[in-house]
């Protein structure tokens, strides 16, 4: 492949494929990563990806990059972001409401609590902590306000109770 066909898939023309794929569609781009060899994309919705929406997605670009000669040295993977990946866009949030979360702020505070609303500009926590005062326990609720611009990593809590 010419280096003048590498220069042209980038991250933002993966992502405007992406996006022209995903409108119209209740279906969003969380995040596509390009790095040399792979092109990564992760999709997602408010009820959960589909396999198949997976592989659509995958054979659109597939089709599309193809007559560039972009397979012959890169590998194309479409998926969910994992349980384990960290929020990254406003509608992750939204589908996240009412889930325990795991949040570092920018300027390092770790806190843990319900995510309890979401919206384009930041997200509300409800931080709810304990602690023992004269054989008491005395329980405290603390709710955060904090803006996107103050979040370095949003991660759910993870648990299996059975």
């Amino acid at each position: 492949m010419s280096p003048f066909l590498l220069r042209m898939i980038t991250k933002e023309r993966i992502q405007d494929i992406v996006n022209q794929w995903v409108k119209g569609t209740d279906c969003f781009l969380v995040e596509a990563k390009c790095s040399p060899g792979k092109i990564t994309v992760f999709i997602d919705r408010p009820t959960g990806i589909s396999l198949d929406e997976c592989i659509r997605l995958n054979r659109h670009l597939t089709e599309l990059l193809d007559p560039e000669g972009v397979w012959e040295t890169t590998e194309l993977e479409v998926s969910s972001p994992g349980m384990d990946q960290p929020l990254k866009v406003y509608q992750q949030y939204l589908r996240r409401i009412g889930r325990e979360v795991r949040v570092i702020t920018t300027d390092g505070r770790e806190r843990k609590g319900t995510l309890k609303a979401a919206s384009e500009s930041g997200i509300e926590l409800l931080e709810v902590t304990s602690r023992k005062e004269n054989k008491k326990k005395i329980i405290t609720e603390l709710t955060h306000q904090l803006g996107y611009d103050q979040i370095k990593e949003t991660k759910l809590i993870l648990s299996f109770k059975i």
